[in-house]
């Protein structure tokens, strides 16, 4: 595969070297990706691992050239990010639970990994002045227990 890059003018580098993000690692996601889907304008995301164990986020557009992009950018996952990705690939091998599909489970997903810091902040603390349910402390140990009576009740 023929990879071209964005070269920021400003510097006269690919612009993948702002995020610490090397040629051969972005041909390693490019390669194999774990996800891959249409961006924003027609672009690529592309998701996957490095040879190094790094993963990263590729954006890309097909050149008109056969079997050739160009490389708009490319940068780690961050912690969020990448924990999300973890998640996703266990929910591959998951069963859902009733009323819960890989739809559903996706919107809520794509919820909480667009959500900043100030927002995730926001929605704790909307729970807690929520009039219709509440937060209690309960003893690890008896968590268990709780959820097993939380079930019933919900079956019942």
């Amino acid at each position: 595969m023929v990879v071209r890059y964005f070269v920021d003018p400003a510097s006269g580098q690919p612009h993948i070297y702002q995020h610490h993000v090397s040629e051969t690692e972005v041909e390693d996601v490019l390669a194999r990706p774990m996800e891959d889907w249409l961006g924003r304008d027609d672009s690529r995301i592309a998701i996957g691992q490095t040879a190094a164990g790094r993963y990263g986020r590729v954006i890309s557009v097909p050149d008109p050239e056969p079997n050739s992009v160009f490389v708009i950018t490319a940068y780690e996952l961050g912690p969020k990010a990448l924990k999300a990705l973890r998640t996703e690939e266990i929910m591959k091998q998951a069963s859902f639970p009733p009323g819960w599909d890989e739809a559903r489970v996706r919107r809520v997903l794509e919820h909480y990994q667009q959500q900043s810091d100030d927002e995730a902040v926001a929605e704790d603390e909307a729970a807690y002045e929520s009039t219709t349910h509440t937060a209690m402390e309960v003893a690890v140990d008896l968590v268990p227990a709780v959820r097993e009576l939380l079930a019933k009740r919900r079956a019942g």
